[in-house]
């Protein structure tokens, strides 16, 4: 009789199902979507954010090298308007002080005494572009919002 009742529970214990249920999978589906719908946020902007940074280290990098060159040669390379920093006359003198000139999208003006740099980023976020632009004495009407500035100062 005792082995007729074990046989009756394993096959009850057989017939129930073992799986979620549909409100449990929508519960799940629904958390995992706000969780990576938050963290998309957060992470929307990151490259461009990593590629401002990189530019704005090349250009206090060439602030550097410039100031190198200054040290040399006692004025900046004279550029009487604004000129790429890819500019071969540019590239030529200060290529010496900083190799990878030449891969720098920026601007570059000088009248042998202050030289002002600029470049354009990608991301208008933060507060380090209107701070270089009034340290510089620019206004952000002649450039714009979104470029970066190092001067001879």
């Amino acid at each position: 009789m005792q082995t007729r009742l074990n046989m009756i529970r394993i096959k009850e214990m057989m017939k129930k199902k073992n799986g979620f249920s549909l409100i449990e999978l929508l519960v799940v589906i629904s958390i995992i979507g706000v969780l990576s719908a938050v963290l998309m946020v957060n992470f929307v902007g990151t490259r461009e954010r990593a590629r401002d940074s990189q530019k704005i280290q090349d250009l206090n990098s060439l602030k550097s090298a410039l100031r190198l060159y200054y040290n040399d040669n006692q004025s900046y390379p004279v550029q009487a308007t604004y000129v790429s920093c890819s500019n071969s006359s540019f590239v030529s003198e200060i290529e010496d002080y900083f190799p990878t000139i030449s891969s720098l999208n920026c601007i570059y003006i000088s009248d042998g005494d202050y030289f002002v740099v600029n470049i354009q980023l990608e991301s208008t976020a933060g507060t380090a572009i209107s701070e270089s632009q009034e340290k510089c004495g620019v206004e952000d009407d002649d450039l714009g919002d979104d470029v970066y500035v190092v001067c001879a100062n």
